[in-house]
């Protein structure tokens, strides 16, 4: 049964890095993105990362050539560094996480923190932000030890564990441990978020989908959100704009 505090993470579906179209002039993660899904009535999920000057951004990936053309990493640049560069090819800036939530207006969030070494500052930084937000949110990982953190630091912030099949990746144990979900409990992870390809058939997420919420992502189609959505409460969705099958 979905707790009542957070059954805002079921109601409505959550658009992946806002409601982009990265070929028609409105990049993922960017301003614009983010506005037209909180028009259109979604949730948003996002990625937080930061500079090496210490300034909260949005950005998913590590590197920023695709994004940006640009080569290197975007924690080695600075802010005034980053301002510099643009998204796509548009006017559109790699935006702060303040930025993000203006943006975002009230809307419901998923905000993942990237994975990045010596775990305290992003997240105190990230938390310390969202208390001001006057919508629901909640935080998400793939790093186990991210969502320690909350559990520890922050226990009335919504958490979640981000996972997959991590076919290809990491050793033997590693991969049994993240994408088995073995350290949920231990992070007090109060929901998760498993990516479409296992989603129905990982059995260690069909036991946790009796006591908490199962986020799907990412739904790429109305036809893939049709056939997946018994194994899952939400998803995280980009690529086209759905609705519920039973509205259909």
């Amino acid at each position: 049964m979905i707790r009542q505090d957070y059954k805002w993470l079921t109601d409505v579906f959550v658009a992946h890095r806002g409601l982009f179209d990265n070929e028609n002039g409105i990049p993922e993660n960017s301003l614009p993105a983010f506005e037209r899904a909180a028009q259109e009535g979604f949730g948003i999920e996002t990625d937080v990362q930061m500079t090496k000057d210490g300034v909260l951004v949005v950005f998913h990936d590590d590197t920023l050539k695709r994004m940006t053309g640009a080569e290197g990493r975007l924690c080695d640049l600075t802010y005034e560094q980053l301002q510099q560069l643009r998204l796509l090819q548009t006017d559109c800036k790699v935006p702060t996480f303040e930025q993000f939530l203006a943006a975002a207006n009230g809307a419901n969030l998923v905000v993942e923190i990237k994975t990045h070494p010596n775990i305290g500052e992003v997240e105190q930084k990230t938390y310390d932000m969202l208390k001001g937000y006057k919508g629901h949110y909640c935080i998400e990982s793939f790093d186990p030890f991210i969502i320690r953190w909350f559990k520890r630091h922050a226990p009335e912030v919504i958490r979640g564990q981000l996972s997959c099949s991590f076919k290809g990746a990491f050793g033997p144990l590693k991969r049994w441990l993240l994408a088995d979900l073995k350290l949920c409990k231990w992070n007090g992870s109060q929901f998760i978020a498993y990516c479409a390809d296992t989603v129905c058939t990982n059995k260690a997420v069909r036991r946790f989908a009796k006591k908490i919420p199962i986020l799907c992502w990412t739904i790429k189609s109305q036809q893939q959100y049709d056939e997946l959505h018994d194994c899952f409460d939400n998803m995280i969705f980009d690529s086209f704009v759905p609705q519920r099958t039973e509205e259909r």
